[in-house]
């Protein structure tokens, strides 16, 4: 019979309190579906030691029972924790308490469990281990103003020893703010845990926690609220009693023991989240500063773990996190120096070789180069290349100019300046400096900042001659007389007895560096031997003395698979690529008419992809040809796809230049092999005789101009890769 009656009264009152809310609700001006007051999500993971205090909390709460709903959400096995909370409804009836049981584990699951059912105008989140003092909803609730905002509240820790403290970092910002309003961008530290913020529900129900993240799944959770506009930030000034108070245990993120996963792998997928995160002008620079906060953890673990860079570096390559800020592990720890004219993130050749160049050699260094925003894309996935060595990337606002003195002797200055500045934050001066050119404001930097600090070991790199072009002619750029030059002309004099003709700014720029520098890149030895015999037989033999050959390097393993590509190749077909623009001089001329010459069998056998930048050009001149069920034309790829493109082919195919009358030898090694060659596909290779390339242990070769050569090679692929053809002809 008293069994009967407690459960009559329950009823009751709970038929009372919805009765009362729902007369609130319509006499309310609410235009949605939420009923007035606050919904509290509450997470339960095996916390049955704690959990009672929590819910104790919420039920002396100083607002009416009909003002707020916990929403308790029990994930994981279940430690006592279910009967306790069936126990506290039980003995307290008139506290709107809902209960669910998520078999996901993780705070994240349950609290988008909680956010399926929040029902008022308001939502907070208490954890299971905390609790609240008795204002905390009341003052959180008259603080809201009439427009969308979020109400923070004063944060207390609770250290094992049952100390409460009030003067925590968190809280001390706090008071820093209390009694203001600001935009939710000036005050990124409160979005990066769930306690102490009332928020409209209708900002949050239709956002998600990250249920792949094991932790700072709260933090990117609430700083997707950065997207939003105008959003602001109330801090009351009246808090007495109303804190959110967070007991502090062994396994608080202050006492972790440092580990790999925790301080690296993790804080590294929260910034990867974070960066998916799409805001803009104060936001951006707010999520920057919650990304850095992440970093902070993992520099301070590599830092005490250098062993475990590989790691992070295999890490992101696994996530395909290609624009991971290293310059922030890196922060200061630069001792070398590079001008480098063209750098990434544009999308040019050179870039893309200065950034191999870099991976290459090691070390952590600065980057000095030009802003090249008018006359090439950005391709942000390109810094992946070098990224792990970079400290400082530092673009020179300048009118670019391939050949034109004034404009590369400004960016020379204004990188010389740059380098100056470095120094004297650092404190030390640059131990090594590194410049390359085809682009020659590098060298022109180079050779100042050379004349400046004396001392610094300067290697400069030539990727091609720099006086001649690609048809043996000499470059054309006019050479004003002015100070600057002739001080470039007295340093010649001055370190060579006999006289040089020097008529250009190429021919200028070049002998300079060759005199000034301590160590000289040539790519090929045909290219060394080329420039060099444009000059005195003493002054070719003094350069040789600090010549080295060394190849454009080969992008990383890594490189190759960071970035997924769509290759578009052809099931059952032997897939020949070729990735590059159109030339005169590179066509492709001799593969076209070897392929007309196939027998229809053959044809049948074969395909070669084009990947170009003018693919209606090249898609003309393949249907004029009568070849376009053998011969497919792509857009050109971004660097990163296209180096997995070319593990996916069958045969890369790359050519040497037509060498023109006016060159004895040919001194291009074209810098696509360099690609190939770690790529572990097949290069067949159409040569001209004695250049670099014909010297190279490619698998298949052929001449340029020989069309019959070219037919042969075809056929050798098609014998060779015999087992890979199943499929009919393309239609």
């Amino acid at each position: 019979m008293d069994t009967f009656k407690e459960l009559k009264r329950e009823i009751d009152i709970k038929r009372d309190r919805f009765e009362r809310i729902e007369r609130r609700a319509a006499n309310s001006s609410l235009t949605v579906r939420y009923l007035p007051g606050v919904s509290v999500i509450v997470p339960c993971h095996q916390a049955v030691g704690t959990l009672g205090q929590t819910l104790q909390s919420l039920y002396s709460q100083s607002v009416d029972f009909e003002e707020f709903e916990v929403i308790m959400v029990l994930n994981g096995a279940d430690d006592g924790s279910s009967k306790l909370v069936s126990d506290f409804a039980s003995q307290h009836p008139e506290m709107n308490l809902r209960v669910y049981h998520n078999s996901r584990l993780g705070a994240g699951a349950a609290r988008n469990v909680g956010l399926n059912m929040v029902r008022h105008k308001y939502t907070t989140f208490v954890d299971a281990d905390d609790f609240v003092e008795k204002h905390f909803l009341k003052n959180a609730l008259e603080a809201m103003p009439s427009h969308a905002a979020i109400v923070a509240s004063p944060i207390h820790n609770l250290d094992t020893l049952g100390r409460l403290d009030s003067e925590n970092t968190l809280n001390l910002r706090y008071e820093e703010y209390r009694g203001k309003t600001v935009p939710v961008a000036e005050v990124p530290w409160l979005l990066g845990f769930n306690a102490c913020k009332l928020v409209p529900s209708e900002l949050l129900v239709e956002r998600r926690y990250r249920e792949d993240l094991v932790s700072g799944e709260d933090l990117v959770f609430f700083s997707t609220l950065l997207s939003l506009e105008n959003l602001s930030v109330v801090f009351p000034s009246s808090t007495d009693g109303a804190a959110y108070v967070r007991r502090l245990s062994q396994n608080s993120v202050s006492r972790k023991a440092p580990s790999f996963d925790f301080n690296v792998k993790q804080r590294v997928q929260c910034m990867a989240a974070l960066n998916a995160i799409d805001v803009t002008g104060e936001s951006k620079k707010a999520l920057i500063m919650l990304q850095r906060a992440q970093a902070s953890f993992v520099k301070k673990y590599l830092e005490q773990n250098p062993i475990d860079v590989d790691r992070l570096d295999a890490l992101l390559v696994e996530m395909a996190f290609v624009d991971f800020p290293w310059n922030w592990l890196n922060d200061g720890k630069a001792r070398d120096l590079v001008f480098s004219y063209y750098f990434v993130p544009y999308a040019d050749t050179s870039a893309v070789i200065a950034a191999k160049a870099i991976a290459e050699r090691s070390r952590i260094v600065d980057v000095i180069s030009a802003s090249m925003d008018k006359k090439r894309e950005k391709d942000t996935s390109l810094k992946f290349l070098c990224s792990r060595w970079l400290d400082k990337s530092i673009e020179v606002s300048v009118a670019p100019s391939f050949a034109d003195w004034k404009l590369n002797i400004e960016f020379a200055k204004k990188a010389l300046e740059s380098a100056r500045n470095r120094q004297a934050v650092r404190g030390t001066n640059y131990e090594t400096l590194y410049s390359r050119a085809l682009w020659m404001g590098s060298h022109i930097a180079g050779a100042l900042f050379k004349i400046e600090y004396p001392e610094v070991i300067w290697t400069a790199e030539f990727s091609d001659p720099l006086r001649f072009d690609v048809e043996g002619l000499p470059r054309q750029g006019m050479l004003p007389i002015d100070s600057d030059s002739s001080m470039f002309l007295e340093i010649i004099a001055a370190r060579f007895e006999e006289e040089l003709e020097v008529s250009t700014v190429f021919d200028l720029v070049e002998a300079v560096t060759m005199l000034l520098a301590d160590e000289l890149l040539f790519t090929n030895q045909n290219q060394l031997e080329y420039m060099l015999s444009k000059y005195p037989e003493a002054f070719a033999t003094r350069v040789r003395k600090k010549a080295q050959v060394r190849e454009h390097p080969s992008p990383r393993q890594a490189d190759y698979q960071v970035v997924r590509a769509e290759s578009n190749f052809s099931p059952g077909r032997i897939n020949i690529a070729y990735f590059g623009a159109f030339y005169v001089n590179r066509g492709l001329g001799d593969v076209f008419t070897a392929i007309q010459n196939l027998s229809v069998s053959e044809q049948n056998q074969v395909c070669l992809h084009i990947y170009c930048t003018d693919v209606a050009g090249a898609k003309g001149q393949v249907l004029d040809l009568g070849l376009s069920g053998v011969v497919k034309v792509h857009p050109y790829l971004p660097y990163l796809q296209f180096l997995n493109a070319t593990t996916k082919a069958d045969v890369l195919l790359v050519n040497d230049i037509q060498r023109s009358a006016d060159m004895e030898i040919n001194p291009f090694l074209p810098s696509k092999y360099s690609d190939y060659r770690a790529s572990g596909t097949k290069i067949w290779g159409i040569l001209d005789v004695g250049s670099p390339l014909s010297r190279k242990p490619i698998e298949y070769k052929s001449e340029n101009g020989n069309v019959p050569s070219s037919l042969k090679v075809l056929r050798e692929i098609i014998s060779k890769n015999r087992f890979k053809v199943a499929a009919p002809a393309l239609t």
